[in-house]
């Protein structure tokens, strides 16, 4: 069987591609020492059209596939994961409010949250994860109570992405909103909202140009009109809302899987030991076809999903697999891409060391891989 893509997804690819290699790759290694996060360089995203591909042409996007847009995240995150998880993070928002949205919510919120993230000129972040509530979605323990017109909210979210970022501009929280049912809610909060703190960015291991930072809401309030979607259903969307991420996020570790694999191929043909390459020892042959073959059974199963999604057809199981085998494999990928390397590849100076820390985080965001096999038990005990 020929497993192609189109002439668009092609070209698209090409484009991201081009770009990433000119523009983002550069200045990679310099983001991660410093942690500095790169505005002009995101606002670029925005003008060649990338933050705005899955939205529709209204709005100024170009309503792609989403395969399309697995292509391109694919693309970045094989320069840099931090810059791609932040893309695809803070582009969540704008899909939520046109998707969840009334009528009424898109025309207040149009020009002031979708369309400046279409354009790359804003992002949003979304708030889960608790200090106690990871994967367990149920336990979450932030509170949103109805106070006249205004939701009153309390609580701590940790570990989220974007919200530090000057051009953050809202956050989207899931709440408790009915203790006795066990309700949960999305309430939108826009940044500078009285109540609501943004904690120091968190020292991390990898994703050092990503802000990661704990959220505290005390007596947070926002008009009644934030809530998104049809009440009680913010946790139901929340996990559906996951399954699509988690082949975004599978895309970036695919991406940079395929970036250690041309690293380490290319440094085990030049690298000279015992008078020949090393990429004539079978060890370092063994260790990259290894890691040939899970990059073409990673790209398998993550297109499956994606596809999967365009076709708005049932996806949990495929997104937990490729979620589950694209990002392990990556970290595979990854530590044998340092191993080849030696010594070198341990310094920060070769871009290896950077893959190495930045994928770790893969097998943790979105749910674990121990929570992706237990979807995937589950799903196909329903098959």
């Amino acid at each position: 069987m020929e497993l192609s893509y189109t002439e668009e997804q092609e070209a698209t690819r090409k484009m991201v591609r081009e770009f990433a290699e000119r523009e983002l790759a550069p200045g990679a290694e310099e983001r991660d020492r410093t942690g500095r996060f790169d505005y002009a360089l995101y606002h670029r995203l925005g003008e060649l059209g990338i933050c705005g591909m899955r939205y529709p042409e209204e709005y100024g996007g170009s309503n792609t596939d989403f395969l399309t847009w697995c292509l391109a995240l694919e693309e970045i995150g094989r320069v840099d994961m931090s810059l791609s998880w932040t893309l695809f993070v803070g582009m969540a928002v704008a899909g939520m409010i046109l998707d969840q949205g009334t009528e009424e919510q898109i025309e207040m919120w149009k020009d002031k949250w979708v369309i400046p993230v279409v354009k790359g000129e804003a992002i949003g972040a979304g708030a889960i994860t608790e200090p106690g509530a990871g994967s367990d979605t149920r336990g979450i323990q932030t509170t949103a109570v109805l106070d006249g017109d205004e939701w009153v909210i309390n609580g701590t979210k940790a570990f989220i992405t974007n919200p530090g970022l000057d051009i953050c501009t809202v956050v989207s929280v899931v709440c408790l909103t009915d203790r006795e049912t066990r309700q949960f809610d999305t309430i939108l909060v826009p940044t500078g909202t009285r109540g609501y703190k943004i904690m120091p960015p968190y020292r991390k291991m990898g994703l050092r140009s990503s802000y990661t930072a704990e959220l505290v809401f005390d007596d947070c309030r926002v008009p009644v009109i934030n809530r998104l979607g049809v009440a009680g259903t913010g946790r139901a969307r929340t996990v559906a809302g996951l399954a699509t991420g988690r082949v975004c996020l599978s895309s970036t570790a695919l991406g940079l899987h395929r970036a250690c694999l041309e690293q380490a191929l290319n440094y085990a043909k030049t690298r000279i030991a015992f008078r020949r390459p090393i990429f004539e020892f079978q060890h370092v042959q063994a260790m990259l076809v290894d890691v040939a073959l899970d990059l073409e059974l990673s790209r398998m199963i993550r297109d499956k999903a994606a596809t999967l999604i365009d076709q708005n057809k049932p996806h949990m199981k495929e997104a937990a697999m490729a979620k589950y085998f694209c990002c392990e494999s990556a970290i595979k990928a990854a530590h044998y891409a340092v191993q080849i390397h030696g010594a070198i590849g341990y310094m920060d100076e070769c871009p290896v060391s950077r893959y190495y820390r930045d994928i770790r985080a893969a097998t943790i965001a979105d749910g674990t891989t121990e929570i992706q096999k237990w979807i995937i038990a589950r799903e196909l005990a329903r098959d």
